[in-house]
């Protein structure tokens, strides 16, 4: 009887030994298989809580296109993997820090000529203190430094800052329009832009000499895949025949939009001698045909520069000195333009209402119009 017992006892072991080593193989391979789902988003959150938030750095490196899916990156738990050679884990807590509520983020870029205090960044920045209740804006804005230099003045005077090196680039001097370096320096913002949509963020572009004077984000609506500025306006916000100022720009973050931006940089291989502008020209009736793109572009009216602009500050939310070449003929005309902002906004209600007061002319710049 006892020897029976014994029997059964190891038998009873073998199975229940059998039995744990299969629940523990099924927890091992499901935790592998979750770990290799998990987005770069899932990954670089749970990496950035060790990561420094205010200031990253980030070595460049090729992107391949994503999925043409019709769905929001912000809004989806499962974002699709970033489909680049790595993981970017440095650039995503940046990204968390700055971003709204709903996962947006602007951004600039800033060389060593334009960063210099006193030089167009330092307007830049003052536009936000001394424009109408968008300081806050600031909070949400990351500055692109395209050299050391550059990065060390911003983070002794803003709080998200992050360094991008490209390989054998020389991004600090003054990039002179439409020079091969100009041409290098535009062109980086289309690929970081594709970076950030891909890890699931809606992204505003702005150049450094626009100097924001209203909430701009009045005229962006989810509706549109991407929301531009105008150097000419028909008069119809979605007709392609505008022409684009890809100076300031709203691109939502799907992962249509994330291939459609890769696209577009590809685009520089059929157009080398382009900025990445007039590519977007050239492209734009292709976007809408291949990828059901929509399109609004606003009223120079509003988003303004020195190419056209009206002259009615009451309406103004930005001003660009586009059509302008040279950094001192840019500094210029657009202390000019700040001044001229700071006199209206001491203004009574009353003598703002009149329409009478206008902007200085741009003294020093070279451009096609000055006025409607």
């Amino acid at each position: 009887m006892m020897k029976s017992d014994n029997k059964n006892c190891a038998r009873l072991w073998n199975v229940l030994l059998g039995a744990a080593i299969s629940a523990g193989f099924v927890v091992f391979f499901f935790s592998i298989t979750t770990e290799q789902n998990k987005t770069p988003l899932d990954l670089g959150l749970r990496m950035g809580a060790q990561a420094q938030p205010n200031c990253v750095c980030l070595n460049e490196t090729k992107i391949a296109p994503v999925n043409n899916t019709e769905v929001l990156l912000s809004e989806s738990k499962n974002a699709p993997a970033n489909k680049t050679e790595t993981t970017f884990e440095d650039l995503l807590p940046l990204l968390k820090n700055a971003s709204m509520d709903d996962n947006t983020i602007i951004f600039t870029e800033v060389n060593d000529a334009f960063a210099k205090p006193g030089s167009i960044l330092d307007l830049f920045l003052e536009s936000f203190h001394v424009g109408e209740n968008i300081k806050h804006l600031l909070d949400h804005l990351i500055i692109i430094a395209m050299d050391q230099v550059a990065f060390e003045r911003c983070k002794s005077i803003h709080r998200h800052c992050y360094l991008f090196k490209v390989d054998g680039k020389n991004f600090e001097s003054e990039k002179f329009f439409m020079s091969k370096g100009f041409v290098d320096l535009v062109w980086t913002k289309i690929k970081l832009m594709q970076r950030m949509v891909e890890f699931g963020y809606n992204v505003v572009f702005t150049d450094l000499d626009v100097l924001w004077l209203r909430n701009i984000f009045k005229f962006v609506s989810v509706y549109y895949d991407i929301t531009l500025s105008s150097d000419w306006y028909s008069g119809q916000p979605e007709d392609i025949g505008n022409f684009p100022n890809t100076g300031l720009f709203y691109v939502k973050s799907t992962v249509k939009n994330a291939e459609v931006l890769n696209f577009w940089y590809e685009a520089r291989n059929r157009f080398p001698d382009m900025n990445e502008q007039n590519a977007f020209n050239e492209i734009k009736k292709e976007l809408v045909d291949t990828f059901q793109v929509k399109m609004r572009f606003l009223e120079t009216d509003y988003l303004s520069g020195f190419c056209n602009y009206g002259k009615d500050l009451n309406k103004v939310y930005s001003m660009q000195s586009n059509c302008c070449g040279g950094l001192g003929n840019k500094l210029s005309d657009l202390r000019s333009v700040l001044n001229d902002w700071k006199k209206y906004m001491s203004l009574s209600v009353e003598e703002k209402q009149n329409g009478n007061f206008t902007w200085t002319l741009p003294q020093i710049c070279f451009h096609e119009k000055h006025l409607k």
